[in-house]
């Protein structure tokens, strides 16, 4: 397995990926329907759509991780210059894994590779949205040390990150 910045020969791979990974998420934790959401919002929704993967790609903080040809995984991200009084911020958008290879640690070497980019490029923090009802991403954060209890907002002091 290993981690690659975001092509542009990633980008359908991505895209059937981050969807099913919204898709999980919207049946399991949101326990709506895919199926109520209209097919023009479906085509806008993840950091993989049409109007966002350019952005994403050029941040340089954007990865994915590939078995051979084939994306596992994948972690969409960008640097802010001002977030809560801090400056220069990693802004985590997405990261997901494919079902089949989960629970490998590819989660966490997305986000830790992530983490030492950000640092690379001055950042102080990375600053991740997690839905206190998906464990898996809850337990993922607090094993990368973020400050991630009972919150929606995740926090990582990349100061003390080694």
């Amino acid at each position: 397995m290993k981690i690659a910045p975001l092509t542009d020969e990633d980008r359908v791979s991505v895209r059937v990926l981050e969807l099913a990974c919204i898709k999980e998420y919207v049946e399991e934790c949101m326990k709506r329907s895919w199926d109520e959401f209209d097919l023009d919002v479906r085509q806008k929704l993840g950091a993989s759509a049409s109007g966002s993967f350019g952005h994403y790609r050029d941040s340089g903080l954007s990865f994915v991780a590939k078995e051979g040809d084939q994306v596992i995984g994948f972690i969409f991200a960008q640097i802010i210059n001002w977030i809560d009084g801090i400056e220069k911020v990693v802004w985590v958008e997405n990261i997901g894994v494919d079902p089949e290879f989960r629970r490998m640690g590819i989660g966490y070497m997305l986000l830790r590779h992530l983490a030492e980019e950000g640092v690379k490029q001055g950042a102080q923090l990375v600053h991740s949205s997690i839905s206190p009802d998906n464990i898996s991403s809850l337990l993922l954060h607090k094993k990368m040390n973020f400050l991630a209890e009972d919150r929606k907002i995740a926090y990582l002091d990349l100061s003390t990150f080694v």
